[in-house]
């Protein structure tokens, strides 16, 4: 399969202020090397703190890495030696989706005009052709073409985020970048989503990252499994090696919570 998405020595490093009689916290990240092909799926697991939203948020262009690089279909995507690098890149190639969609939609405009302004900004196509798109991505994110007129207060979260999917899928990225999206789901909803996101990335060969602590749905549909503890990637692998055989401890007390929750002829 083709590479999309190169990673290499991404390093973040962030120190606060030091306080009266308290040491300065410092926390790093790095240095990350990652690989991802296209359509395939990656999960990125591990306890609260250990690096998994930073390195997500940092894949997108949300937060400057200190070091390292990051190309996209082999064309480089962001560099610290560079850091206009991904303006003359294909800005669109990394989408993200939060966890609470509600957050990022403007309440004061309709979902026609949330979904218009990637387009407007990152394409030139006519208003005509944006209202075209717009209405048919609806449908193909499970909505009505008649949600362009809905305003945020008007739609439930599972619409909310399929709202937040359709404007990560608009520009047609090569890499879809997902922190927790299904979290705030019940779970009618969230099995949903899960098999609309794998429709999508099959009719769309996108490439999948996403961040989860619900390790059913990491087995489910991830491909392959990354391990963050302290910063620092600890183990990888295809998910049902890293389910089997976790090598390192901290994968093994993340695996033995999973299976202490589900049944265990399920194991099987």
């Amino acid at each position: 399969m083709k590479q999309v998405l190169d990673v290499s020595g991404l390093v973040f490093r962030h120190s606060s202020k030091k306080r009266w009689l308290k040491k300065p916290e410092i926390f790093s990240l790095g240095p990350i090397d990652m690989q991802v092909t296209k359509g395939e799926t990656i999960a990125i697991i591990g306890q609260n703190r250990s690096g998994k939203s930073l390195l997500a948020r940092m894949l997108a262009g949300a937060v400057e890495p200190d070091e390292g690089h990051i190309h996209l279909m082999e064309e480089k995507y962001w560099s610290v030696r560079h850091r206009t690098a991904r303006k003359s890149a294909d800005i669109t190639g990394i989408r993200m989706i939060f966890q609470h969609s509600s957050e990022s939609m403007n309440p004061g405009i309709t979902v026609g005009q949330i979904l218009d302004e990637p387009l407007r900004l990152n394409t030139n196509l006519s208003e005509p052709e944006r209202k075209a798109l717009i209405a048919d991505t609806l449908v193909k994110v499970g909505l009505l073409r008649e949600h362009f007129y809905f305003y945020r207060h008007m739609l439930s979260d599972g619409q909310q985020q399929r709202v937040a999917l359709a404007r990560a899928i608009l520009p047609e990225p090569k890499v879809l970048i997902a922190d927790e999206p299904f979290a705030a789901l019940d779970p009618t909803i969230r099995s949903q989503t899960v098999n609309l996101i794998l429709k999508l990335q099959q009719e769309m060969g996108l490439a999948f990252i996403f961040i989860s602590h619900n390790l059913g749905i990491v087995r489910h549909i991830a491909d392959r499994v990354i391990v963050m503890d302290g910063g620092q990637i600890i183990e990888s692998g295809k998910t049902e090696t890293i389910f089997r055989w976790p090598q390192h401890e901290t994968t093994k007390k993340l695996v033995l919570s999973y299976q202490s929750l589900i049944p265990q002829h399920s194991l099987r």
